[in-house]
């Protein structure tokens, strides 16, 4: 494909996702997408000592696949290089354990248009216990919703979102030195430049986030988010699932 033509990029950065690669890029074939929109999809992976690499060149006839490294450990760094590296004039960012519905590339590359400069959308779980994924299916779009109540503008999750590449460029990109809370930060400096829309059509992500207990896994999240925004840490950790 002429890399002139390519319209999307999807970002995904991956380390040590041997076990859920696989299902994530059959996800993101063509074939599956079923859109005539040209777009590329970058795995970067970020120093995997798995298989994740290997698993994913089996995709490569059947999707615009390029493969790239960055040496940096950590979300923010591997974040940061895929998009660099994006052909697109929008840029969708992914995480490497999260199953895309047909059309997803479509959908949030054409929501981008008019005053809306990024999009971003729900996410479910659905390997966790039955109780476990009704609240949590509740609760993450309604957090979506209250984040914007009280925060005035919707968050572009790592997991589901699309940019335009100028304005991503112009806010300053992701913080390469984060290693958690990463899309939160950049959503902070991209509000100021336009507005974000949100589509509650829930993506499929990985459990594991929830492994200890769902309240113990989403407390880590609002630790982090309070550690990073409120003390203005810079050493915020969550684990690196991806």
């Amino acid at each position: 494909m002429n890399k002139n033509n390519i319209e999307v990029s999807v970002v995904i950065p991956a380390f040590n996702e041997e076990k859920y690669i696989s299902d994530t890029l059959f996800s993101l074939l063509k074939s599956e997408q079923q859109t005539q929109i040209n777009y590329e999809v970058i795995l970067v992976d970020n120093n995997s000592t798995d298989k994740t690499v290997e698993v994913a060149q089996k995709f490569r006839d059947g999707m615009n696949l390029r493969i790239i490294k960055e040496k940096k450990q950590g979300r923010g760094a591997a974040r940061s290089r895929g998009f660099k590296e994006a052909l697109g004039e929008i840029v969708l960012s992914a995480d490497a354990d999260t199953i895309f519905y047909k059309g997803w590339v479509e959908k949030l590359s054409s929501a981008i248009k008019g005053d809306v400069i990024g999009v971003s959308t729900s996410c479910k779980i659905v390997d966790s216990s039955g109780l476990n994924n009704a609240f949590f299916n509740f609760a993450q779009p309604t957090l979506m919703v209250l984040y914007r109540i009280f925060l005035g503008h919707y968050w572009l999750s790592g997991f589901s979102s699309g940019i335009l590449k100028s304005v991503y460029e112009k806010s300053g990109g992701f913080d390469t030195s984060l290693q958690a809370q990463e899309d939160l930060d950049l959503s902070f400096k991209v509000a100021k430049l336009g507005k974000i829309k949100f589509i509650n059509k829930p993506v499929i992500f990985s459990g594991r986030r929830f492994k200890k207990g769902l309240i113990i896994g989403i407390w880590d999240y609002f630790r982090s988010f309070t550690e990073a925004f409120v003390l203005k840490k810079k050493s915020v950790y969550l684990e690196n699932l991806r």
